[in-house]
C-alpha cells in the first residue's frame, strides 16, 4: 500500500500543479496556456497508472466511455470516414484544438478518480482550490477598490468567468466546513448559542472569514446570473440533502443560513450589491442582444442538428448566418447548452448528457447514502459547485473556458473516487 502511494505521489503533486496554475493565465483560455495543461493532464494520467491500479468503478467506467466516444465523434467530425464520409467540420484547427482539449479532460478526470482516493488528500485539493479563489477574489477586490475597475474579474478577461471560478471554490468552502465540522466534538449536542460562537471563533472560522471574502467578491463582478446561480445551487443542494437524511444538524443549518442571510443581507451591502440590483433592474435592455442571437443560434443548429459544425467551430459557422442586425464580433453563443448542441450535434452532446448524469449520481448517493460525515460535507460541496455552473450556463459559457471546466470534472470525479476508494476498502475487509 505504501508503495502504491509512493509511486501515486509525482501523479498527484502533477494534479495539484494543474488546478494551481490553470486560472491564472486567463483561464488558460489562450493558445499558448491551454496546451500546457494537456502536457500535465497527460503526464498525470500516464503516471497514475504506476504501482498497482485501483479497480475501475462502474461510474468511472461509464465515464470514461462516454468521454472516448466523444474523442471518436470529434475525430469523425475532423477526418470523415476516409473514401466514405467527408470530415463534417467548419473549422479544422478548432477542432483539432478541441479534440487535444477533450483528451486533456479526459485524462485529467481519469488522474483524479484514480489519485484523489483518500480524505486527506480529498481535503489537500479542496483546501487548495478555496485557497486560489481566496487569491482570486483578493485581486478582484484590489481590481475595485484600487483601479476603480467597473467589475471584479480577478486573473480571467471576463468577470463572468471569474465568478464562476468564485461559484465553485465558494461551494467547496462550504463543504469543507461541513465536511470537518465533525472534528468538533458535540457539535450536535451544543446550544444554538454555542453553535454560532463556534461558527464565529472555532477552528473552522478562518474558513468562515474565507467564505465572506469571496462572497463579496462574487458580488464585486457584478454577475448577475453567476450570483444567482450560486445562492439558488446551496438552497437546491440543501433540499436535495435534508430529502434524503430527513435531517439536518444545528450546525449545518445555522452555517447555511448565515452565508445566504448576513453575508448578502448585511456584508455584501456595502460592496455593491445596489450595483448588482441595478444591473438586474437593466436585465432586459443589456440582454436583449443575447435574445435575437439565440433566434440565429436556432436555425443554425436546424441545419446541424445531429451531426454538428464541428468543435471548436462556432464562431466560423455562425458568420453565414449573422446579418446587417449583428454589428460586434460573436465567438460564443454566451449559454454552454446551446454552443454544445450546435458544435457536436444531438449525438455528440449524449455523451456530455451520460457524463453528466453518472457524475450527479454518484455526488447524491454519496450526499445521502451511509457515507463518512467528510464525505457527505464533500459531496455538499461538489453537488453545489455542479448545480451552480449548470445554472450558469444557461447564460454564459463557463464550460468553454479550461481552467473553469476542470473544475468541473474535479467536482464530478471527486465523488467517484471516495466512493470507489470506500468500496475497495470494504471489499479489502470482508
Amino acid at each position: 500500500m505504501h508503495s502504491t502511494a509512493f509511486h501515486h505521489r509525482p501523479a498527484f503533486f502533477i494534479i495539484l500543479l494543474i488546478l494551481i496554475a490553470s486560472p491564472w493565465p486567463l483561464g488558460s483560455n489562450r493558445d499558448w496556456a491551454w496546451p500546457a495543461l494537456v502536457i500535465l493532464s497527460s503526464l498525470a494520467a500516464l503516471t497514475a497508472n504506476f504501482g498497482i491500479r485501483n479497480q475501475l468503478s462502474v461510474h468511472h467506467k461509464i465515464v470514461l466511455a462516454a468521454l472516448g466516444f466523444l474523442v471518436c465523434f470529434i475525430l469523425f467530425q475532423l477526418h470523415g470516414v476516409p473514401a466514405l464520409v467527408e470530415p463534417t467540420t467548419q473549422y479544422f484547427y478548432g477542432t483539432r484544438a478541441d479534440l487535444t482539449i477533450t483528451i486533456m479532460y479526459m485524462g485529467f478526470f481519469y488522474a483524479t478518480v484514480q489519485l484523489v482516493d483518500s480524505h486527506d488528500r480529498c481535503r489537500m485539493v479542496v483546501y487548495l482550490i478555496v485557497i486560489i479563489g481566496l487569491l482570486q477574489a483578493l485581486l478582484g477586490g484590489a481590481q475595485q477598490l484600487m483601479f476603480e475597475l467597473p467589475r471584479a474579474r480577478g486573473s480571467f478577461p471576463n468577470p463572468n468567468h471569474f465568478a464562476g471560478y468564485l461559484e465553485v471554490a465558494l461551494c467547496l468552502a462550504i463543504g469543507a466546513m461541513l465536511a470537518d465540522q465533525s472534528n468538533s466534538a458535540g457539535t450536535h449536542s451544543r446550544s444554538m448559542r454555542a453553535t454560532i460562537v463556534d461558527i464565529i471563533t472555532g477552528p473552522l472560522a478562518r474558513l468562515r472569514l474565507v467564505i465572506v471574502i469571496m462572497v463579496i467578491a462574487l458580488v464585486m463582478s457584478r454577475s448577475r446570473m453567476g450570483n444567482i446561480a450560486f445562492f439558488a445551487s446551496i438552497m437546491i443542494t440543501a433540499a436535495v440533502a435534508f430529502y434524503y437524511t430527513r435531517s439536518f444538524s444545528r450546525y449545518t443549518a445555522i452555517l447555511l443560513v448565515s452565508i445566504l442571510a448576513i453575508d448578502v443581507l448585511i456584508i455584501s451591502k456595502y460592496f455593491g450589491v445596489e450595483k448588482l440590483a441595478e444591473r438586474f433592474r437593466e436585465t432586459t435592455i443589456v440582454s436583449s442582444g443575447r435574445v435575437d442571437l439565440q433566434s440565429y443560434n436556432l436555425s443554425v443548429f436546424k441545419d446541424h442538428a445531429w451531426l454538428g459544425t464541428g468543435a471548436g467551430s462556432y464562431e466560423v459557422a455562425f458568420s453565414p448566418y449573422r446579418d446587417a442586425d449583428i454589428v460586434r464580433k460573436i465567438s460564443h453563443t454566451e449559454n454552454d447548452y446551446i454552443e454544445f448542441l450546435i458544435e457536436l450535434g444531438v449525438i455528440g452532446s449524449l455523451p456530455l448528457l451520460i457524463v453528466l448524469v453518472a457524475g450527479l449520481h454518484s455526488q447524491v448517493r454519496l450526499l445521502g447514502g451511509l457515507a463518512h460525515p467528510f464525505e457527505r460535507g464533500i459531496a455538499f460541496g461538489c453537488l453545489s459547485g455542479t448545480i451552480s455552473l449548470l445554472i450558469h450556463g444557461t447564460a454564459d459559457v463557463n464550460l468553454q473556458i479550461p481552467s473553469n471546466a476542470l473544475l468541473f470534472i474535479l467536482l464530478l470525479a471527486i465523488p467517484i473516487a471516495l466512493d470507489q476508494a470506500s468500496r475497495q476498502r470494504r471489499e479489502s475487509f470482508s
